[in-house]
Parts: structure tokens; C-alpha cells; sequence
């Protein structure tokens, strides 16, 4: 089965001042998440403002990825949306430029059935032979992929893997318990990598690895080796920032530590604003804390 890795990152999109694509700080951003350790890049997904993003921003955004790590990374790309037409429109495309995988998430808005679920999911792998990964994410699509569908999701159309931001471990232990022989599950959240990798997880698609990658990749090897005292204080030492990133909406806190602590990747698209003065001051104090010690 084709590995995409156990760190990957949920990469945001850079903007300049006008709210234009900034390629060149894109190729930047690639290669420094890939040298911080991230073993795929996981692109036009949430954090990367997807629903902003026009056709012509993709195909810029993939092949960017692909010219900045090569063979380095794997790249996946979101080409999920809430249409089933479009989102394989848009596989095929992210296809045609050579990246490694795609993510789809639950169609959104339009609050499909169990059935329409599936279908979509069918249909769009009828139009791809690229890895599919299945993003779960009920707080913002308001529909939950249940595990009897993930089951068919896994059997009948041969998904690669999973993106578990659903929030429930209960939920997660029992897809767990039923899929991690068959299927990549990943969590989508941070905070909850070191239960969901003792379950069974093959690790995470995370935000903060934007910012302390390194630290997270040595605590997932932690977890692999079964070091999990030393594991657990990484996790108690990055807890404060994980919470923080999502304090306010996302991906407006990442970006704005990114922009304090490397370089300007600009604000996100309205709807999003940026963050609070309040929250600017906390986070960055906190990340500054964390890169002393």
C-alpha cells in the first residue's frame, strides 16, 4: 500500500496583501514543513482555506508542492467538495500533475445520506486510481461518516486511509478496533495523537507541525518505540499551543505565528479574520516558551 507517512501536515495557503496566491512563499513553506520532518503535505484541505480557492489556485498550489519536495513528501490534495461533479473535476486534475494522494471530505452544506455518501465517494474513485483518503471532519461539513459506511467506505471502494477529525475517541476506538488492519487512520487532531496512535492510528495530519514539526515527529517516534512517558511530556508541553491554534477560527492563529516567527504568509480570506491582539500576544509568548526550553 502506498505510504503517505505518519506526520503529515494540513498546509495552509500563503496570500500577499491583495489576497493573491503567493506562489513563491508556497515553495518556501513546502520545503521548510518537509526539512521540520513532515512526511506528506496535505493541501487545499481546511487549514488551506479551500473553499476560497479557485480551480487555477489548485493547479497552481499541486504542482507548486510537487516542484518544491519532489520525492521528499508525498502530496495530497483536497479536491473534495460539496459537489460530487466538481470534486472529480478536480481529482482529475491534481491527477494529471503527478501528486501521490487525495483527500475527500464529506460533502458539506448539502447534508448527504449514508447512501449519497457513499456514492460520491464511488463516483469520484471511478475517476481516479490515486489513493483516496476519507476526511471525517462532522463540525464543519454537519454530517458524520458513520463506521458502518467507513466499513464500506474500506471494503467495497478500497479507500487508502482516514482523517478522524470527529473529537469523540469513543468513536475512534471502535473505528479503530474494526479498520487499522485494513486502512491508514489518522488523527486530525493533535491533541489527540498519542491516545490515537495507542490505539491503533498510523499518526497525524496536524497544524502545529507548521510551527514545532520537529517536536512532534519525536513524539510520534516516541510513541513507536513505546517511550510513552517521554512522548506524554512532549504532548503536555505542546498542549497550550495546540489549543491555541484553534482558540479562534483556523486557520487565522497558525497564520499569524507563521508570519511572527518566519515569514509573512499573509492573512486569511474573509470570511476568516485575523486573530485577536489577545490571542497574538498568548500564542506567540507560549511558542517562544516552548522553543526555549
Amino acid at each position: 500500500m502506498n505510504d503517505f507517512g505518519k506526520l503529515l501536515t494540513a498546509v495552509i495557503t500563503p496570500f500577499d496583501s491583495n489576497g493573491v496566491l503567493s506562489t513563491d512563499t508556497l515553495w518556501r513553506l513546502c520545503k521548510k514543513l518537509v526539512h521540520e520532518k513532515s512526511e506528506g503535505l496535505v493541501l487545499s484541505g481546511t487549514t488551506g482555506e479551500s473553499p476560497n480557492l479557485t480551480k487555477e489556485d489548485r493547479k497552481i498550489i499541486y504542482s507548486t508542492a510537487k516542484d518544491s519536495v519532489g520525492d521528499k513528501a508525498k502530496i495530497i490534495a483536497g479536491t473534495g467538495t460539496y459537489s460530487t461533479r466538481e470534486s472529480i473535476e478536480y481529482t482529475k486534475m491534481a491527477n494529471d500533475l503527478g501528486v501521490d494522494g487525495i483527500m475527500i471530505v464529506t460533502p458539506y452544506y448539502s447534508k448527504p445520506s449514508q447512501i449519497g455518501i457513499l456514492k460520491h465517494f464511488e463516483s469520484i474513485s471511478e475517476n481516479t486510481e490515486l489513493p483516496i483518503m476519507a476526511y471525517n471532519i462532522p463540525v464543519r461539513t454537519a454530517t458524520l461518516i458513520e463506521i458502518e459506511t467507513l466499513e464500506k467506505l474500506v471494503d467495497d471502494i478500497g479507500i487508502h486511509s482516514i482523517k478522524d477529525a470527529v473529537g469523540d475517541l469513543e468513536f475512534s476506538k471502535i473505528e479503530l478496533e474494526r479498520l487499522k488492519d485494513k486502512v491508514d487512520v489518522y488523527s486530525g487532531n493533535d491533541s489527540e495523537t498519542i491516545e490515537f496512535m495507542k490505539m491503533g492510528g498510523k499518526g497525524v495530519v496536524s497544524v502545529a507541525s507548521h510551527i514545532v514539526g520537529k517536536e512532534i515527529y519525536q513524539l510520534i517516534e516516541y510513541i513507536c518505540s513505546d517511550e510513552l512517558e517521554a512522548a506524554e511530556q512532549i504532548q503536555n508541553t505542546l498542549l497550550p499551543i495546540f489549543d491555541m491554534l484553534f482558540e479562534e477560527p483556523s486557520p487565522g492563529p497558525v497564520k499569524y505565528l507563521l508570519t511572527e516567527t518566519w515569514e509573512d504568509v499573509g492573512s486569511p480570506l474573509m470570511p476568516i479574520t485575523n486573530i485577536s491582539s489577545d490571542l497574538a500576544n498568548k500564542i506567540l509568548e507560549n511558542y517562544k516558551k516552548i522553543k526555549k526550553d
